[in-house]
Protein backbone atom coordinates (compact mmCIF):
# COMPACT_ATOMS: atom_id res chain seq x y z
CA UNK A 1 0.00 0.00 0.00
CA UNK A 2 2.69 2.59 1.22
CA UNK A 3 4.14 1.63 -2.38
CA UNK A 4 1.62 2.78 -4.35
CA UNK A 5 1.22 6.21 -2.52
CA UNK A 6 4.83 6.90 -2.56
CA UNK A 7 4.47 6.28 -6.55
CA UNK A 8 1.52 8.75 -6.93
CA UNK A 9 3.36 11.13 -4.12
CA UNK A 10 6.27 10.93 -6.77
CA UNK A 11 4.02 11.16 -9.94
CA UNK A 12 1.81 14.02 -8.93
CA UNK A 13 4.22 16.45 -6.64
CA UNK A 14 7.11 16.24 -9.69
CA UNK A 15 4.26 16.50 -12.28
CA UNK A 16 3.05 19.96 -10.42
CA UNK A 17 6.48 21.48 -10.11
CA UNK A 18 7.06 21.07 -13.77
CA UNK A 19 3.65 21.90 -15.01
CA UNK A 20 3.78 25.13 -13.27
CA UNK A 21 7.28 26.09 -14.71
CA UNK A 22 6.16 24.82 -18.47
CA UNK A 23 2.77 26.43 -18.58
CA UNK A 24 4.06 30.31 -17.07
CA UNK A 25 7.04 29.87 -19.69
CA UNK A 26 5.91 28.01 -22.76
CA UNK A 27 2.15 27.03 -22.15
CA UNK A 28 2.91 23.43 -22.70
CA UNK A 29 1.79 20.41 -20.61
CA UNK A 30 3.02 17.19 -22.02
CA UNK A 31 6.35 18.11 -22.35
CA UNK A 32 6.17 18.67 -18.03
CA UNK A 33 4.70 15.12 -17.31
CA UNK A 34 7.25 13.96 -19.72
CA UNK A 35 10.62 15.83 -18.52
CA UNK A 36 8.55 14.54 -14.73
CA UNK A 37 8.86 11.59 -15.50
CA UNK A 38 12.51 11.35 -16.52
CA UNK A 39 13.89 12.87 -13.01
CA UNK A 40 11.06 10.19 -10.99
CA UNK A 41 11.81 7.21 -13.24
CA UNK A 42 15.38 7.57 -11.63
CA UNK A 43 13.72 5.77 -8.17
CA UNK A 44 10.51 4.09 -9.37
CA UNK A 45 10.65 0.11 -10.17
CA UNK A 46 10.15 -0.36 -13.92
CA UNK A 47 7.51 -2.90 -12.84
CA UNK A 48 5.62 0.01 -11.00
CA UNK A 49 6.21 2.29 -14.07
CA UNK A 50 4.67 -0.38 -16.77
CA UNK A 51 1.28 -1.19 -14.59
CA UNK A 52 1.35 2.73 -14.57
CA UNK A 53 1.28 3.32 -18.17
CA UNK A 54 -1.21 0.32 -19.08
CA UNK A 55 -3.50 1.83 -16.84
CA UNK A 56 -3.30 5.47 -17.86
CA UNK A 57 -3.42 4.33 -21.97
CA UNK A 58 -6.59 2.12 -21.11
CA UNK A 59 -8.17 5.09 -19.54
CA UNK A 60 -7.43 7.87 -22.17
CA UNK A 61 -8.27 4.78 -24.78
CA UNK A 62 -11.69 4.74 -22.85
CA UNK A 63 -12.30 8.34 -23.17
CA UNK A 64 -11.34 8.80 -26.56
CA UNK A 65 -13.75 5.55 -27.23
CA UNK A 66 -17.06 7.36 -25.89
CA UNK A 67 -16.31 10.45 -27.55
CA UNK A 68 -16.58 9.04 -31.28
CA UNK A 69 -19.74 9.91 -32.99
CA UNK A 70 -19.45 7.61 -36.14
CA UNK A 71 -22.55 9.76 -38.08
CA UNK A 72 -20.14 13.05 -38.26
CA UNK A 73 -17.24 11.05 -39.54
CA UNK A 74 -18.90 8.97 -42.33
CA UNK A 75 -18.38 11.46 -45.34
CA UNK A 76 -14.97 11.61 -44.41
CA UNK A 77 -14.08 8.11 -44.90
CA UNK A 78 -12.85 8.04 -48.11
CA UNK A 79 -10.24 10.16 -47.77
CA UNK A 80 -9.19 9.02 -44.33
CA UNK A 81 -9.26 5.10 -45.82
CA UNK A 82 -6.78 6.05 -48.65
CA UNK A 83 -4.35 8.38 -46.39
CA UNK A 84 -3.96 5.29 -44.13
CA UNK A 85 -3.84 2.86 -47.26
CA UNK A 86 -0.87 4.98 -48.23
CA UNK A 87 0.39 4.69 -44.75
CA UNK A 88 0.01 0.83 -44.39
CA UNK A 89 1.57 0.54 -48.18
CA UNK A 90 4.33 3.11 -48.61
CA UNK A 91 5.11 2.90 -45.02
CA UNK A 92 4.28 -0.28 -42.89
CA UNK A 93 5.07 -2.67 -45.38
CA UNK A 94 7.35 -1.21 -47.18
CA UNK A 95 9.78 0.10 -44.08
CA UNK A 96 8.90 -4.11 -42.47
CA UNK A 97 10.16 -5.57 -45.88
CA UNK A 98 13.35 -2.91 -45.54
CA UNK A 99 13.92 -3.92 -41.50
CA UNK A 100 13.39 -7.43 -42.24
CA UNK A 101 15.84 -7.83 -44.97
CA UNK A 102 18.88 -6.30 -42.66
CA UNK A 103 18.26 -8.34 -40.19
CA UNK A 104 15.69 -7.39 -37.42
CA UNK A 105 13.58 -10.45 -37.42
CA UNK A 106 9.70 -10.50 -38.47
CA UNK A 107 8.64 -9.61 -34.65
CA UNK A 108 11.12 -6.54 -34.61
CA UNK A 109 10.37 -5.50 -37.80
CA UNK A 110 6.68 -5.30 -37.00
CA UNK A 111 6.96 -3.64 -33.60
CA UNK A 112 8.76 -0.64 -35.47
CA UNK A 113 6.72 -0.78 -38.41
CA UNK A 114 3.86 -0.24 -36.43
CA UNK A 115 4.82 2.46 -34.39
CA UNK A 116 5.85 4.39 -38.26
CA UNK A 117 2.20 3.98 -38.90
CA UNK A 118 -0.26 4.18 -35.90
CA UNK A 119 -0.93 8.00 -34.94
CA UNK A 120 -2.17 8.75 -31.11
CA UNK A 121 -5.71 9.40 -30.83
CA UNK A 122 -4.78 10.64 -26.90
CA UNK A 123 -2.58 13.76 -27.94
CA UNK A 124 -4.10 14.14 -31.82
CA UNK A 125 -7.36 14.93 -30.12
CA UNK A 126 -7.12 15.68 -26.55
CA UNK A 127 -4.21 17.39 -26.00
CA UNK A 128 -3.68 19.52 -29.48
CA UNK A 129 -7.18 20.55 -28.70
CA UNK A 130 -8.54 18.61 -32.45
CA UNK A 131 -11.89 18.27 -30.30
CA UNK A 132 -12.12 22.55 -30.19
CA UNK A 133 -12.45 22.57 -33.77
CA UNK A 134 -14.03 19.28 -34.71
CA UNK A 135 -16.75 20.98 -37.10
CA UNK A 136 -14.26 22.00 -39.32
CA UNK A 137 -13.32 19.73 -41.87
CA UNK A 138 -9.51 18.30 -41.03
CA UNK A 139 -10.50 17.64 -37.70
CA UNK A 140 -13.24 15.21 -38.72
CA UNK A 141 -10.65 13.93 -41.19
CA UNK A 142 -8.17 14.03 -38.69
CA UNK A 143 -10.24 11.90 -36.07
CA UNK A 144 -11.56 9.54 -38.45
CA UNK A 145 -7.94 8.57 -39.39
CA UNK A 146 -7.18 8.35 -36.14
CA UNK A 147 -10.64 5.60 -35.05
CA UNK A 148 -9.12 3.29 -38.23
CA UNK A 149 -5.54 3.72 -36.86
CA UNK A 150 -6.99 2.09 -33.21
CA UNK A 151 -9.43 -0.45 -35.16
CA UNK A 152 -6.03 -1.61 -37.04
CA UNK A 153 -3.96 -1.29 -33.68
CA UNK A 154 -6.53 -3.26 -32.19
CA UNK A 155 -6.50 -5.79 -34.65
CA UNK A 156 -2.28 -6.19 -34.29
CA UNK A 157 -3.12 -6.53 -30.73
CA UNK A 158 -5.17 -9.54 -31.64
CA UNK A 159 -3.46 -11.00 -34.44
CA UNK A 160 0.02 -11.10 -32.04
CA UNK A 161 -2.22 -12.57 -29.28
CA UNK A 162 -0.44 -15.90 -29.33
CA UNK A 163 3.02 -14.52 -29.05
CA UNK A 164 2.01 -11.47 -26.64
CA UNK A 165 -0.28 -13.30 -24.33
CA UNK A 166 0.08 -16.82 -24.77
CA UNK A 167 -3.62 -17.26 -26.10
CA UNK A 168 -4.97 -18.27 -28.94
CA UNK A 169 -5.55 -15.89 -31.95
CA UNK A 170 -9.30 -17.43 -32.56
CA UNK A 171 -9.86 -17.13 -28.92
CA UNK A 172 -8.32 -14.01 -28.44
CA UNK A 173 -10.69 -12.77 -31.38
CA UNK A 174 -13.45 -14.39 -30.30
CA UNK A 175 -13.67 -12.79 -26.89
CA UNK A 176 -13.32 -9.08 -28.59
CA UNK A 177 -16.22 -9.99 -31.32
CA UNK A 178 -18.28 -10.64 -27.87
CA UNK A 179 -16.94 -7.92 -26.25
CA UNK A 180 -17.79 -5.66 -29.32
CA UNK A 181 -21.22 -7.07 -29.63
CA UNK A 182 -22.09 -6.44 -26.41
CA UNK A 183 -20.90 -2.81 -26.57
CA UNK A 184 -22.67 -2.26 -29.23
CA UNK A 185 -25.98 -3.73 -27.58
CA UNK A 186 -24.98 -0.60 -24.62
CA UNK A 187 -25.24 1.78 -26.89
CA UNK A 188 -27.97 1.35 -28.53
CA UNK A 189 -30.27 0.55 -25.78
CA UNK A 190 -29.33 0.49 -22.33
CA UNK A 191 -26.89 3.46 -22.64
CA UNK A 192 -29.65 5.48 -23.63
CA UNK A 193 -31.76 3.79 -21.24
CA UNK A 194 -29.73 5.02 -18.66
CA UNK A 195 -29.14 8.36 -19.30
CA UNK A 196 -32.87 8.45 -19.51
CA UNK A 197 -33.23 6.90 -15.87
CA UNK A 198 -30.52 8.66 -13.87
CA UNK A 199 -32.28 12.45 -15.16
CA UNK A 200 -29.11 13.46 -16.97
CA UNK A 201 -27.13 12.78 -13.26
CA UNK A 202 -23.11 13.77 -13.77
CA UNK A 203 -22.63 11.35 -10.87
CA UNK A 204 -24.62 9.15 -12.08
CA UNK A 205 -23.18 9.08 -15.12
CA UNK A 206 -20.05 9.12 -13.61
CA UNK A 207 -20.74 6.11 -11.79
CA UNK A 208 -22.12 4.13 -14.95
CA UNK A 209 -19.10 5.08 -17.29
CA UNK A 210 -16.53 3.80 -14.57
CA UNK A 211 -18.22 0.61 -13.47
CA UNK A 212 -18.67 -0.53 -17.03
CA UNK A 213 -14.90 0.26 -17.93
CA UNK A 214 -13.98 -1.85 -14.55
CA UNK A 215 -16.31 -4.30 -15.70
CA UNK A 216 -14.35 -4.50 -19.55
CA UNK A 217 -11.04 -4.13 -17.92
CA UNK A 218 -11.67 -7.39 -15.67
CA UNK A 219 -13.00 -9.44 -18.53
CA UNK A 220 -9.93 -9.00 -20.56
CA UNK A 221 -7.67 -9.77 -17.44
CA UNK A 222 -10.27 -12.78 -17.46
CA UNK A 223 -9.55 -13.89 -21.16
CA UNK A 224 -5.87 -13.52 -20.39
CA UNK A 225 -5.81 -10.46 -23.69
CA UNK A 226 -4.82 -6.34 -23.09
CA UNK A 227 -6.88 -4.68 -21.15
CA UNK A 228 -6.40 -1.63 -23.54
CA UNK A 229 -9.20 -3.90 -25.43
CA UNK A 230 -11.71 -3.84 -23.11
CA UNK A 231 -11.43 0.05 -22.16
CA UNK A 232 -11.89 0.61 -25.93
CA UNK A 233 -15.19 -1.38 -26.11
CA UNK A 234 -16.39 0.34 -23.01
CA UNK A 235 -15.87 3.40 -24.42
CA UNK A 236 -17.49 2.77 -27.47
CA UNK A 237 -20.96 1.40 -25.36
CA UNK A 238 -20.86 5.06 -23.61
CA UNK A 239 -20.11 6.74 -27.45
CA UNK A 240 -24.09 7.13 -28.36
CA UNK A 241 -24.47 11.08 -29.36
CA UNK A 242 -25.51 13.23 -27.19
CA UNK A 243 -25.94 10.96 -23.99
CA UNK A 244 -21.75 10.54 -24.17
CA UNK A 245 -21.38 14.73 -23.76
CA UNK A 246 -22.47 14.40 -20.19
CA UNK A 247 -20.39 10.77 -19.58
CA UNK A 248 -17.32 12.76 -21.48
CA UNK A 249 -17.67 15.80 -18.96
CA UNK A 250 -18.08 14.41 -16.25
CA UNK A 251 -14.96 12.62 -16.21
CA UNK A 252 -12.77 15.41 -17.50
CA UNK A 253 -10.73 15.39 -14.44
CA UNK A 254 -10.33 11.88 -14.56
CA UNK A 255 -8.80 12.00 -17.31
CA UNK A 256 -6.51 14.59 -16.88
CA UNK A 257 -5.37 12.42 -13.88
CA UNK A 258 -4.46 9.15 -16.11
CA UNK A 259 -3.68 11.51 -18.93
CA UNK A 260 -0.38 13.11 -16.69
CA UNK A 261 0.13 9.33 -15.29
CA UNK A 262 0.72 8.62 -19.16
CA UNK A 263 3.20 10.70 -19.82
CA UNK A 264 4.98 10.50 -16.40
CA UNK A 265 5.34 7.00 -16.97
CA UNK A 266 6.41 7.45 -20.52
CA UNK A 267 9.13 9.96 -19.75
CA UNK A 268 10.20 7.65 -16.83
CA UNK A 269 11.24 4.66 -19.02
CA UNK A 270 13.15 6.51 -21.05
CA UNK A 271 16.91 5.20 -20.77
CA UNK A 272 19.92 6.67 -21.66
CA UNK A 273 19.76 5.25 -25.58
CA UNK A 274 22.68 2.66 -27.13
CA UNK A 275 23.79 3.50 -30.39
CA UNK A 276 21.43 0.96 -32.02
CA UNK A 277 18.75 2.37 -29.65
CA UNK A 278 18.78 5.86 -31.09
CA UNK A 279 19.17 4.80 -34.70
CA UNK A 280 15.62 3.00 -34.48
CA UNK A 281 13.81 5.74 -31.87
CA UNK A 282 15.92 8.30 -35.11
CA UNK A 283 14.74 6.61 -37.99
CA UNK A 284 10.90 6.62 -36.38
CA UNK A 285 10.46 10.12 -35.89
CA UNK A 286 11.87 11.46 -39.04
CA UNK A 287 9.49 9.14 -40.77
CA UNK A 288 6.58 10.31 -37.97
CA UNK A 289 7.44 13.76 -38.47
CA UNK A 290 7.88 14.34 -42.09
CA UNK A 291 7.25 10.94 -44.33
CA UNK A 292 3.90 10.51 -43.22
CA UNK A 293 2.66 13.56 -43.01
CA UNK A 294 3.66 14.59 -46.78
CA UNK A 295 2.30 11.74 -47.60
CA UNK A 296 -0.78 11.81 -45.49
CA UNK A 297 -1.48 15.58 -47.03
CA UNK A 298 -0.78 14.69 -50.57
CA UNK A 299 -3.08 11.96 -50.56
CA UNK A 300 -5.43 14.36 -49.06
CA UNK A 301 -5.19 15.95 -51.94
CA UNK A 302 -5.37 13.55 -54.87
CA UNK A 303 -8.89 11.94 -52.98
CA UNK A 304 -10.37 15.91 -53.82
CA UNK A 305 -9.56 18.04 -50.34
CA UNK A 306 -8.05 21.68 -50.71
CA UNK A 307 -4.30 21.82 -49.72
CA UNK A 308 -4.55 24.02 -46.09
CA UNK A 309 -6.92 20.96 -45.40
CA UNK A 310 -4.99 18.66 -46.27
CA UNK A 311 -1.72 20.19 -44.58
CA UNK A 312 -4.14 21.02 -41.22
CA UNK A 313 -5.21 17.65 -40.95
CA UNK A 314 -1.83 16.28 -41.73
CA UNK A 315 0.25 18.24 -38.88
CA UNK A 316 -2.07 16.31 -36.33
CA UNK A 317 -0.68 12.84 -37.46
CA UNK A 318 2.93 13.24 -35.98
CA UNK A 319 2.72 11.68 -32.80
CA UNK A 320 3.18 7.35 -32.30
CA UNK A 321 -0.22 5.94 -30.90
CA UNK A 322 -0.72 4.69 -27.47
CA UNK A 323 -1.63 1.34 -28.83
CA UNK A 324 2.03 0.64 -30.13
CA UNK A 325 3.40 1.34 -26.40
CA UNK A 326 0.93 -1.31 -25.43
CA UNK A 327 2.13 -3.70 -27.82
CA UNK A 328 6.14 -2.84 -27.34
CA UNK A 329 5.68 -2.96 -23.51
CA UNK A 330 3.77 -6.49 -23.65
CA UNK A 331 6.24 -7.84 -26.01
CA UNK A 332 8.84 -6.07 -23.70
CA UNK A 333 7.39 -8.10 -20.58
CA UNK A 334 7.20 -11.81 -22.52
CA UNK A 335 11.03 -10.71 -24.03
CA UNK A 336 9.42 -10.91 -27.60
CA UNK A 337 11.06 -7.80 -28.55
CA UNK A 338 14.71 -6.59 -28.75
CA UNK A 339 16.11 -4.03 -26.29
CA UNK A 340 17.27 -1.62 -28.74
CA UNK A 341 13.82 -1.56 -30.54
CA UNK A 342 12.18 -1.55 -27.77
CA UNK A 343 14.20 1.42 -26.07
CA UNK A 344 13.71 3.30 -29.71
CA UNK A 345 10.07 2.88 -29.86
CA UNK A 346 10.08 4.40 -26.06
CA UNK A 347 12.30 7.21 -26.88
CA UNK A 348 10.65 7.95 -30.16
CA UNK A 349 7.52 8.28 -28.95
CA UNK A 350 8.36 10.26 -26.29
CA UNK A 351 10.20 12.87 -28.57
CA UNK A 352 6.75 13.04 -30.96
CA UNK A 353 4.84 13.35 -27.97
CA UNK A 354 6.49 16.27 -26.55
CA UNK A 355 7.39 17.54 -30.55
CA UNK A 356 3.49 17.17 -31.14
CA UNK A 357 2.15 19.48 -28.65
CA UNK A 358 4.64 22.28 -30.02
CA UNK A 359 3.69 22.05 -33.68
CA UNK A 360 -0.05 22.12 -32.71
CA UNK A 361 0.79 25.83 -31.24
CA UNK A 362 2.21 26.95 -34.56
CA UNK A 363 0.27 24.34 -36.97
CA UNK A 364 -2.05 27.82 -38.71
CA UNK A 365 1.96 28.83 -39.15
CA UNK A 366 3.34 26.10 -40.53
CA UNK A 367 0.31 25.53 -43.08
CA UNK A 368 0.40 28.88 -44.12
CA UNK A 369 4.04 28.53 -44.90
CA UNK A 370 3.71 24.91 -46.69
CA UNK A 371 0.69 26.21 -48.81
CA UNK A 372 2.90 29.19 -49.94
CA UNK A 373 6.00 27.75 -50.69
CA UNK A 374 5.30 23.87 -51.65
CA UNK A 375 3.80 23.42 -55.36
CA UNK A 376 1.19 20.99 -54.64
CA UNK A 377 -2.53 21.52 -55.63
CA UNK A 378 -5.96 19.40 -55.32
CA UNK A 379 -6.64 19.25 -59.30
CA UNK A 380 -10.05 21.12 -59.61
CA UNK A 381 -11.69 18.27 -61.60
CA UNK A 382 -12.02 16.32 -58.31
CA UNK A 383 -12.07 19.08 -55.75
CA UNK A 384 -14.67 17.13 -53.11
CA UNK A 385 -16.64 20.47 -52.28
CA UNK A 386 -17.15 23.17 -54.48
CA UNK A 387 -18.19 27.03 -54.58
CA UNK A 388 -22.08 27.58 -55.47
CA UNK A 389 -22.49 31.31 -56.50
CA UNK A 390 -25.83 31.86 -58.24
CA UNK A 391 -25.35 35.25 -59.65
CA UNK A 392 -23.08 38.43 -59.71
CA UNK A 393 -22.96 39.58 -55.92
CA UNK A 394 -22.48 43.51 -55.36
CA UNK A 395 -23.59 45.15 -52.07
CA UNK A 396 -23.73 41.85 -50.82
CA UNK A 397 -22.95 40.71 -46.82
CA UNK A 398 -20.18 38.14 -46.75
CA UNK A 399 -20.87 35.93 -44.13
CA UNK A 400 -17.70 33.57 -42.32
CA UNK A 401 -19.48 30.76 -39.94
CA UNK A 402 -22.89 29.44 -40.39
CA UNK A 403 -22.93 28.28 -36.55
CA UNK A 404 -25.60 28.92 -34.27
CA UNK A 405 -24.79 32.67 -34.67
CA UNK A 406 -24.16 32.56 -38.55
CA UNK A 407 -27.63 30.62 -39.31
CA UNK A 408 -29.42 33.45 -37.38
CA UNK A 409 -27.72 36.13 -38.95
CA UNK A 410 -28.27 33.75 -42.19
CA UNK A 411 -32.35 33.25 -42.04
CA UNK A 412 -33.15 37.40 -40.98
CA UNK A 413 -31.01 38.34 -44.32
CA UNK A 414 -32.85 35.41 -46.38
CA UNK A 415 -36.11 37.05 -45.06
CA UNK A 416 -35.46 40.37 -45.69
CA UNK A 417 -34.46 39.33 -49.75
CA UNK A 418 -30.42 40.80 -48.71
CA UNK A 419 -28.17 38.99 -50.93
CA UNK A 420 -25.13 37.04 -49.26
CA UNK A 421 -22.32 34.38 -49.84
CA UNK A 422 -21.43 32.13 -46.95
CA UNK A 423 -17.32 31.02 -46.26
CA UNK A 424 -17.80 28.00 -44.01
CA UNK A 425 -15.16 24.42 -43.63
CA UNK A 426 -17.78 22.73 -42.10
CA UNK A 427 -19.12 20.24 -45.03
CA UNK A 428 -22.25 19.91 -42.46
CA UNK A 429 -23.37 23.00 -43.06
CA UNK A 430 -23.70 22.68 -46.85
CA UNK A 431 -25.56 19.05 -46.47
CA UNK A 432 -28.42 20.45 -44.39
CA UNK A 433 -28.65 23.91 -45.16
CA UNK A 434 -29.96 23.64 -48.64
CA UNK A 435 -31.48 27.61 -48.45
CA UNK A 436 -28.20 28.69 -49.50
CA UNK A 437 -28.01 30.07 -52.39
CA UNK A 438 -24.41 31.18 -52.76
CA UNK A 439 -21.48 29.42 -50.73
CA UNK A 440 -17.91 28.90 -50.95
CA UNK A 441 -16.40 25.83 -49.18
CA UNK A 442 -12.90 27.26 -48.28
CA UNK A 443 -11.01 28.65 -45.35
CA UNK A 444 -10.98 32.03 -44.40
CA UNK A 445 -7.72 32.71 -44.14
CA UNK A 446 -7.31 32.05 -47.99
CA UNK A 447 -6.97 34.62 -50.39
CA UNK A 448 -8.78 32.77 -52.97
CA UNK A 449 -11.90 32.36 -50.94
CA UNK A 450 -12.14 35.89 -50.54
CA UNK A 451 -11.15 36.62 -54.33
CA UNK A 452 -14.28 34.63 -54.87
CA UNK A 453 -16.55 36.22 -52.54
CA UNK A 454 -16.16 39.68 -54.03
CA UNK A 455 -15.20 41.04 -51.06
CA UNK A 456 -14.31 44.52 -52.93
CA UNK A 457 -17.81 45.16 -53.46
CA UNK A 458 -19.24 43.61 -50.60
CA UNK A 459 -21.20 46.32 -48.11
CA UNK A 460 -20.50 44.18 -44.89
CA UNK A 461 -18.42 41.59 -44.13
CA UNK A 462 -19.41 39.56 -40.59
CA UNK A 463 -16.85 36.74 -39.13
CA UNK A 464 -19.10 34.77 -36.60
CA UNK A 465 -15.79 32.00 -35.16
CA UNK A 466 -13.98 33.20 -32.05
CA UNK A 467 -10.58 32.51 -33.42
CA UNK A 468 -8.56 35.57 -33.55
CA UNK A 469 -6.37 34.62 -36.83
CA UNK A 470 -9.76 35.12 -38.82
CA UNK A 471 -10.51 38.31 -37.06
CA UNK A 472 -7.44 39.83 -38.39
CA UNK A 473 -8.05 38.19 -41.65
CA UNK A 474 -11.09 39.96 -41.90
CA UNK A 475 -10.06 43.03 -40.59
CA UNK A 476 -6.91 43.21 -42.92
CA UNK A 477 -8.92 43.03 -46.10
CA UNK A 478 -8.83 46.42 -48.14
CA UNK A 479 -12.51 46.98 -48.69
CA UNK A 480 -15.10 49.84 -47.66
CA UNK A 481 -17.25 47.13 -46.38
CA UNK A 482 -18.48 47.09 -42.66
CA UNK A 483 -16.60 44.84 -40.46
CA UNK A 484 -17.90 42.95 -37.67
CA UNK A 485 -15.80 40.24 -35.54
CA UNK A 486 -15.98 38.16 -32.76
CA UNK A 487 -13.59 38.61 -29.73
CA UNK A 488 -13.35 36.38 -26.62
CA UNK A 489 -11.99 38.65 -24.48
CA UNK A 490 -12.72 42.40 -23.72
CA UNK A 491 -9.33 43.88 -24.21
CA UNK A 492 -8.97 42.05 -27.52
CA UNK A 493 -12.19 43.50 -28.72
CA UNK A 494 -10.92 46.86 -27.91
CA UNK A 495 -7.98 45.81 -29.88
CA UNK A 496 -10.08 45.11 -32.81
CA UNK A 497 -11.89 48.15 -33.02
CA UNK A 498 -8.33 50.31 -32.66
CA UNK A 499 -7.55 47.87 -35.89
CA UNK A 500 -10.68 49.05 -37.71
CA UNK A 501 -13.65 46.78 -36.95
CA UNK A 502 -16.80 48.32 -36.58
CA UNK A 503 -18.22 46.23 -34.18
CA UNK A 504 -16.65 43.35 -32.02
CA UNK A 505 -18.79 40.48 -30.81
CA UNK A 506 -18.09 39.07 -27.15
CA UNK A 507 -20.33 36.54 -25.98
CA UNK A 508 -20.76 37.53 -22.46
CA UNK A 509 -22.44 40.68 -23.82
CA UNK A 510 -23.77 40.33 -27.71
CA UNK A 511 -26.32 37.68 -27.85
CA UNK A 512 -27.53 36.11 -31.56
CA UNK A 513 -30.54 38.45 -31.36
CA UNK A 514 -28.61 41.68 -30.49
CA UNK A 515 -26.22 40.65 -33.33
CA UNK A 516 -28.62 40.33 -35.37
CA UNK A 517 -30.07 44.11 -34.14
CA UNK A 518 -27.20 45.21 -35.01
CA UNK A 519 -27.10 44.02 -39.04
CA UNK A 520 -30.27 45.34 -38.88
CA UNK A 521 -29.36 48.46 -38.38
CA UNK A 522 -26.81 49.17 -40.63
CA UNK A 523 -29.06 47.55 -43.65
CA UNK A 524 -31.93 49.70 -42.92
CA UNK A 525 -31.08 52.11 -40.05
CA UNK A 526 -29.49 55.50 -40.49
CA UNK A 527 -25.52 56.32 -39.51
CA UNK A 528 -26.39 58.10 -35.94
CA UNK A 529 -28.33 54.78 -34.08
CA UNK A 530 -24.88 52.88 -35.70
CA UNK A 531 -22.77 55.05 -34.22
CA UNK A 532 -24.68 55.01 -31.06
CA UNK A 533 -24.69 51.05 -30.84
CA UNK A 534 -20.93 51.41 -31.39
CA UNK A 535 -20.58 53.68 -28.36
CA UNK A 536 -22.45 51.97 -26.41
CA UNK A 537 -20.22 48.76 -27.37
CA UNK A 538 -17.44 50.82 -26.01
CA UNK A 539 -18.69 51.48 -22.64
CA UNK A 540 -19.53 47.40 -22.13
CA UNK A 541 -16.11 47.04 -22.59
CA UNK A 542 -14.57 49.47 -20.20
CA UNK A 543 -17.08 48.45 -17.79
CA UNK A 544 -16.30 44.59 -18.30
CA UNK A 545 -14.65 42.00 -15.91
CA UNK A 546 -11.42 42.70 -18.13
CA UNK A 547 -11.87 46.02 -19.14
CA UNK A 548 -9.43 48.45 -20.60
CA UNK A 549 -7.74 51.83 -19.45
Amino acid sequence: MMGVIYTFAAVFVLSAVLLFVFHRLFKLTIPAYIIAGMIGGAFLTEEGLLELLKWGIAFVVFIFGAKMEPDKLKHCIGGSLLSVGVHITAIGLGFFGILYLTGFGALNSIFISAALVFSSSLTGTELSEKYATIELLYGRLAETIDIIHDVLAIILLLLLSPILFNVGMGYAVAVAGGMFAFSMIMRSYIFPWLFELSDSSEELMLLSGISLLAIMIALSELAGISIVIGAFFAGIAFSKFPYNIELVESMESLKDFFAAILFFSLGALVASPTIPALSIALIIILVTMFLKPVLTAMSLMQYGYDKRTAYRCALTLDQISEFVLIIAVQAYLVTTIAEPVFQGIILATTVTMITTSITDNYSDKIRNWLCENVPLETPENIQRYHTKISSHLKDHIILVGYDVQGEKIGQYLIENDVDFIVIDLNPGVFESATELKNHIFGSAMDDKVWEKSNYEEASMIISTPPQKNISEKVLSLDTDATKVVRANKFEVANQMLEEGADYVMVPSLLASEQLVDYVEEVIHGDEETISKMRQALLKDLKDGPDGFE
